[in-house]
């Protein structure tokens, strides 16, 4: 049997009140509901029109919901794509043969090979600057050419260090030996009827003092061999093993700035070597240095190379490394990363599009490898109407194909829109708190759930609680000791099912009437 709806009596003071204006896109709806609501109730409930009480028979009958003290938030919804970001194609570093490449579909991540041109590899390093440059132990370096015949028995490996007195490479078993100076051997240097002199004499003599074969400070250091000079060499010569000649034979001593790092070997132990070819090329300026530098330090450390210092110098440790990373790539170990045998790219790729296939001839710069993030992104178009609803850094829900939601953060909006005036928006991208649930998704449909408004500590009841007043204003039905009774409230912000109330007789924890 239904009943009729009244308005209690408010309190007068109520009544003065200005109301607050409360954000709600959604009025509509709460005032259908509370419409709904009250034909319910109608249809269900007696009001005893003198108390404003219902019987306690039919309150047993009610359903009842908790008047709650909360936090409300009004969400609203974008259109977005899950998928993975486009990136600059990989290049062929020199002129060649495609070789080999990486499949569509692969993930190539630190020290892993996209490609070979030539079956050269060319190997993934992270960095955020691009390779620009030969990387290699100094910006300066010369070649060393031997004055020697024969066949090669020994000689030093890339990465070493050469200084005054070492040996440099074995003919015949007999050592080659690096000295100090500036001007290059020419002759046989040995005691004359008449005292050669000369800048070579001069740096000979030096290099012996240096060498401790003065041990009393005889030695007149003055671009002459003398007696003493020669007695310098035989004693240099015994220590070395070789015949006490007291000659230094054009061949047997070649000079070098300072002690200078191998960069690269030209023979091996039982080529045949005749006089003028390249033996070696050393550094001999200051060490390279650069922020490049410390990528590929960086990188090497990364991949279990534990010989640099990490500091972007070029130091001995720094050559150990990439002679031990070109050994296990399958590069020339010589100590010199050529630009074009790395690609410094920020993090891993996935390679989407092979560009040159096996087998075709590409130059310097020929797209080779259509590649994307490995990373997966959310995009959206913001309208620029909501343009202040979205800053970087906010978090935000995404609602996953399966319906599941997973946070997100947005990382980047653009800055300049497009579209034309009336539908002009910025593209928003989202990175995923977990990026494990979007695996296998690609250009994947999805919906960005964004804060637009938000109250905290609200006293709230759910919507359908709502009762529309025939005089106007809203109340609701709260249960009493002896029934229920209607108690006027103000609305004011709604979001998920519920509003939030204000009244003076209306307390948290307090039971009011849902249909």
């Amino acid at each position: 049997m239904g009943r009729t709806m009244t308005k209690p009596e408010l309190d007068p003071h109520r009544d003065e009140e200005v109301q607050r204006p409360r954000p709600s896109r959604l009025w509509w709806w709460i005032g259908g509901t509370a419409m709904v609501a009250a034909a319910v109730v109608a249809t269900l409930t007696l009001v005893d029109i003198e108390s404003g009480d219902t019987t306690t028979d039919t309150v047993a009958a009610l359903s009842f919901e908790e008047v709650v003290r909360t936090d409300l938030i009004q969400m609203d919804s974008f259109d977005g794509t899950l998928g993975t970001e486009a990136g600059d194609p990989v290049v062929s570093p020199i002129a060649g043969t495609v070789t080999r490449t990486a499949e569509v579909g692969t993930l190539v991540g630190q020290g892993e090979e996209f490609l070979t041109v030539n079956n050269d590899p060319v190997v993934l390093i992270y960095g955020e600057l691009p390779a620009y440059r030969t990387l290699q132990a100094t910006d300066d370096s010369m070649a060393l050419a031997g004055a020697k015949s024969g066949v090669v028995t020994e000689v030093v490996a890339a990465g070493e260090t050469i200084g005054q007195g070492d040996v440099i490479y074995r003919v015949n078993d007999q050592p080659v030996v690096a000295m100090y100076g500036d001007s290059p051997a020419y002759r046989t240097l040995r005691d004359l009827d008449e005292n050669m002199t000369g800048t070579d004499v001069l740096q000979l003599e030096q290099a012996l003092v240096a060498l401790g074969y003065d041990p009393n400070s005889n030695a007149a250091v003055d671009e002459e061999f003398s007696n003493y000079t020669e007695t310098m060499v035989e004693r240099w010569q015994a220590d070395l093993g070789v015949e006490e000649t007291g000659r230094v034979e054009y061949g047997d001593v070649i000079f070098i700035p300072a002690a200078s790092e191998v960069l690269a070997v030209n023979v091996e132990v039982g080529d045949t070597v005749a006089p003028g070819q390249p033996i070696l090329a050393i550094a001999t300026g200051n060490p390279l240095e650069g922020d490049d530098v410390l990528q590929l330090e960086e990188a090497l450390v990364a991949l279990g190379y534990t010989g640099p210092v990490v500091d972007g110098v070029w130091d001995a440790g720094t050559s150990d490394a990439v002679l031990a990373w070109q050994r296990d790539v399958g590069l020339e170990d010589d100590g010199i990363v050529n630009l074009g045998e790395v690609v410094f790219l920020p993090a891993p790729v996935r390679v989407n599009d092979v560009l040159a296939s096996v087998g075709s001839s590409v130059n310097p710069g020929t797209p080779v490898l259509g590649v994307s993030s490995s990373d997966q992104f959310v995009t959206f178009d913001l309208p620029a109407a909501d343009q202040g609803l979205v800053t970087v850094g906010q978090e935000v829900v995404i609602e996953m194909p399966d319906g599941s939601d997973t946070p997100g953060r947005v990382i980047e909006i653009d800055s300049v829109a497009t579209g034309g005036q009336g539908n002009a928006t910025f593209g928003v991208k989202i990175v995923l708190d977990d990026p494990s649930v979007a695996v296998g998704l690609d250009e994947a449909p999805v919906d960005v759930e964004v804060v637009s408004d938000s109250v905290a500590g609200v006293v709230a009841v759910p919507v359908s609680a709502l009762v529309a007043l025939a005089e106007g204003g809203y109340a609701v039905e709260v249960q009493t000791a002896t029934g229920t009774q209607l108690i006027a409230v103000e609305p004011g912000f709604y979001a998920d099912g519920l509003v939030e109330v204000e009244s003076a007789g209306l307390n948290v924890g307090d039971l009011v009437v849902v249909p």
